[in-house]
C-alpha cells in the first residue's frame, strides 16, 4: 500500500526532528537526566511536528532499552507507537473527545497502572477543543498525576488553552520550520524515491508551505503525481499549487516602479485566470520588497503596507482576490510620488519657496469662465506673492500645492 510521504517520512527519533532545536534540546536535557515534566504541551502551526514529537517523547520513555534519547525503533513499544496502537500509549482526539464525560473517562482510566510499558502516557492532539467544563474535571489530574502518568498535549491555538491548564504544563513552543530546513528535507526524499526534481522547484515548494514540513512533503506528492515521469520544473509546481515564479513577482514589481498601471494589471489578472493564489503572491512581492536595497525608505515603508493590507484583506476574505489586488496596484502606483513631496519639504525647509510651482488663478470677473481658465498656469512665485504667503504655514502651501494628496504629516510638522 502506498505510503504519503508525510507518514513514510515521520522522523522517529529527536536527532531526526527537523527545524525545532531548541524543544528537542530541552527533551533531550530532560529524557537523560530524568526530569521529563509530567505535563507538556506542544504548541505551534500545523506541520511542525506536534504529534511526531509526542510519539518521540512516548517511545523514549518506553523503548526496551529506555529511557533513552535514541529509541531502537525495533522494541514492540517503538512499532506500536509508531503507527499508534500501543496500548498504554493513548492518542485521543480533542476535537472528537471534547466533552465532560470523556474527560472523567481519562480521570477514571488514569487509576490504573500500565499494562506492558513504563509509564502509561495520554497525547491530547487539538486540546484547546476541550470545554470548559472538561478543562476543569481535569486540572487536579493534570496537577498531581500517578508517577507512571504523563500527558502531552498539543494545539495549534495555545491562546484558547485555559491559564490553569498552562500553569500545570511545560510548554515547549515549536517555531514555522525555515525554509531552508524545508528544502534539505524534500531534496533528501527526492534523493530516496529517485525524483528527478530542479532545485528552484524545490525552493518554490517549500515557499509555498509557509513553514509546513507536512505541508511541504503533501505538496511534493502532489508534483509526483501529476508528473510522475521526466523532470519536475518550476512551472510544473507553479500550475499544481497555484504559487507564482519569481520571474513573475519581478516583472510585476518593475511595472510598478515604472508607473506602468496597463501592464501590473494584466500581470494580476492573468495570474488570477491560471488560479494563482494571490494571497501567496502578496507574500512574495513582501518578501521580495524587503530584500531589494535599491528603494528608499519611504516608499519601501509605504508598499509594505499596502501588499500587507491586501494580503490580510484577502485571507480573512474581507474583499475577494483580484479586486483587493487592483487597489493595492494603484496605490502602489501612486506611490511614486512620495519622492516629489520629500524634494518639496526640503525646499520649505531650506526657506526655498519661490522655487515650488504652485497653481494659481487671476481671478478677472468680467471674463467668461473660458478666458479665467486659459489664466490658470503653474508658476513660481513671484516676490510679491511670496510676501503674500508669509502667514501661510509650510502645510498650507503643500495641501495646495498637492491638491489635497495624502502626505507625511509627521515629516511636515519638523
Amino acid at each position: 500500500m502506498y505510503k504519503v510521504f508525510a507518514r513514510k517520512y515521520r522522523p522517529s527519533k529527536l536527532s531526526e526532528v527537523v527545524g525545532q532545536p531548541v524543544a528537542v534540546q530541552i527533551l533531550k536535557n530532560a529524557i537523560q537526566t530524568g526530569k521529563v515534566h509530567h505535563a507538556i504541551l506542544l504548541s505551534g502551526p500545523m506541520g511542525t511536528g506536534k504529534t511526531s514529537l509526542a510519539r518521540i517523547i512516548s517511545k523514549s520513555l518506553n523503548c526496551k532499552n529506555g529511557p533513552t534519547v535514541e529509541p531502537c525503533g525495533e522494541c514492540e513499544a517503538c512499532k506500536a507507537i509508531s503507527i499508534g496502537k500501543d496500548v498504554d500509549v493513548i492518542e485521543i482526539d480533542g476535537a472528537s473527545n471534547r466533552k465532560v464525560e470523556d474527560a472523567r473517562a481519562i480521570i477514571e482510566s488514569v487509576k490504573y497502572p500500565p499494562l506492558k510499558r513504563r509509564f502509561k502516557i495520554y497525547i491530547i492532539d487539538e486540546v484547546h477543543m476541550l470545554t470548559q467544563e472538561a478543562f476543569n474535571a481535569l486540572l487536579k489530574t493534570i496537577e498531581e498525576p500517578p508517577d507512571y502518568v504523563k500527558f502531552i498535549f498539543a494545539t495549534t491555538s495555545i491562546e484558547k488553552v485555559p491559564d490553569t491548564i498552562l500553569s500545570r504544563c511545560q510548554i515547549l513552543n515549536l517555531k514555522r520550520i525555515p525554509k531552508e530546513e524545508i528544502e534539505k528535507k524534500l531534496k533528501y526524499i527526492a534523493e530516496q524515491e529517485k525524483i528527478d526534481i530542479e532545485d528552484e522547484a524545490v525552493s518554490l515548494i517549500a515557499y509555498a508551505s509557509n513553514g509546513s514540513l507536512r505541508v511541504a512533503e503533501g505538496y511534493l506528492d502532489r508534483c509526483l503525481s501529476y508528473k510522475p515521469e521526466g523532470k519536475i520544473t518550476k512551472e510544473d509546481v507553479s500550475i499544481v499549487l497555484g504559487v507564482s515564479t519569481t520571474n513573475t513577482v519581478e516583472d510585476y514589481l518593475s511595472s510598478i516602479m515604472s508607473e506602468n498601471s496597463k501592464e501590473a494589471i494584466e500581470i494580476i489578472k492573468r495570474l488570477d485566470n491560471e488560479s494563482k493564489d494571490l494571497e501567496v503572491f502578496c507574500r512574495q512581492i513582501l518578501d521580495t520588497l524587503i530584500e531589494k536595497d535599491d528603494i528608499n525608505t519611504e516608499k519601501k515603508t509605504a508598499l509594505l503596507n499596502i501588499f500587507y493590507k491586501a494580503m490580510v484583506d484577502i485571507k480573512q476574505k474581507i474583499i475577494e482576490q483580484l479586486p483587493s489586488m487592483i487597489v493595492a496596484t494603484q496605490k502602489a502606483i501612486a506611490t511614486n510620488s512620495l519622492e516629489q513631496i520629500d524634494s518639496l519639504i526640503k525646499k520649505l525647509s531650506e526657506g526655498n519657496i519661490s522655487q515650488i510651482n504652485i497653481p494659481t488663478v487671476k481671478p478677472q470677473t468680467t471674463q467668461p469662465k473660458k478666458e479665467a481658465a486659459e489664466n490658470t498656469v503653474n508658476k513660481p512665485y513671484s516676490e510679491e506673492e511670496v510676501k503674500k504667503t508669509n502667514n501661510q504655514s509650510a502645510v498650507d502651501i503643500l495641501l495646495k500645492t498637492f491638491g489635497g494628496k495624502i502626505i507625511n504629516i509627521e515629516k511636515l510638522k519638523k
